[in-house]
């Protein structure tokens, strides 16, 4: 639980906050103290809460002018004991959404469900099902980037470029798959993207979509297929963008990124679902298996199975 205690002497002001905050988690306590209140019983208005978020134009902050001009709200956490103006921080909307997210706490829902199907000392095969909580994305991406820990197959240097890779596929699935969020709406310079994402995360019906990853990590490399229930892209057109600078967009590039940074990749005609290859490092690793590069090189072998 993570307690707020809004102040402020405007109704209109503690009523977005405590929108936000509530949105964010049903588990947020939230209270509201005049700015007066505060200034008298601040010591002990702390005691309940772990987080403040107060009016920019709260006389007692006297932040200066050019801050409290823009800033949206201040906040601290109650470990700092003073009340001058240093000990607040101004923060923007888009800035004040992204910070409830972090310290709020998570739904008990809310959580990655992992069947792993087959797994040896060579080779592991696991399918993963996150629901529609983009604050998972970190945790998901940290638990599949491990298996490059796990099965060391490339260098550290090829780890930390597809980690870039993989950030863009879970966004493209969440956001832009799931929420079905346009990339114009980052590009426009409002928070509109990342309210309209806060506010999609708890209505029908994005919010009863998953999104299903299939691992596949052996000594020959890693596939991460990464599958969203959103209505999909024109894959063709996107590709195609990416020949012209004049015509990509963000989407665009996180594409190309994507396309950089993975050694192969591959999407459904939906255009729901993408496949990112890493092969493993070595003279051989982008030769069909079975083959290699040297005589006496076995690393690579075909298995086959005689079909009826």
């Amino acid at each position: 639980m993570a307690a707020f205690c809004i102040i402020s002497n405007r109704a209109s002001f503690f009523y977005e906050i405590h929108r936000l905050c509530s949105r964010t988690s049903t588990a947020n306590v939230v209270e509201h103290v005049s700015s007066e209140m505060w200034s008298h019983l601040g010591d002990k208005i702390q005691k309940s809460s772990n987080f403040m978020i107060a009016d920019p134009t709260s006389a007692f902050l006297t932040l200066p002018e050019q801050i409290s001009g823009k800033a949206f709200a201040a906040m601290r956490a109650v470990c700092q004991n003073s009340d001058s103006a240093e000990d607040w921080q101004s923060v923007s909307r888009s800035e004040l959404i992204l910070w409830l997210r972090e310290v709020s706490p998570m739904e008990d829902e809310a959580s990655i469900t992992e069947e792993v199907v087959m797994q040896s000392q060579h080779l592991r095969l696991a399918q993963l099902k996150v629901p529609m909580c983009c604050r998972l994305i970190a945790q998901l991406r940290e638990r599949l980037m491990r298996g490059l820990t796990e099965y060391p197959v490339v260098s550290e240097t090829r780890q930390n470029h597809f980690c870039m890779a993989l950030e863009e596929a879970l966004n493209n699935a969440f956001y832009h798959g799931n929420l079905e969020l346009s990339s114009d709406l980052k590009e426009d310079g409002s928070s509109r993207f990342v309210e309209l994402a806060a506010e999609r995360e708890q209505l029908s019906p994005w919010c009863q979509r998953n999104v299903q990853i299939t691992e596949l990590i052996s000594e020959f490399g890693l596939w991460l297929t990464i599958h969203d229930d959103g209505k999909g892209f024109d894959v063709a057109a996107a590709l195609e963008r990416l020949n012209d600078p004049e015509l990509m967009l963000a989407s665009g590039r996180g594409l190309m990124m994507m396309r950089g940074f993975a050694d192969e990749m591959f999407h459904n005609l939906a255009g729901n679902e993408v496949t990112l290859v890493l092969y493993a490092d070595g003279r051989d690793r982008e030769l069909p298996l079975g083959t290699s590069a040297s005589s006496g090189t076995e690393r690579r072998h075909i298995v086959a199975w005689d079909l009826p």
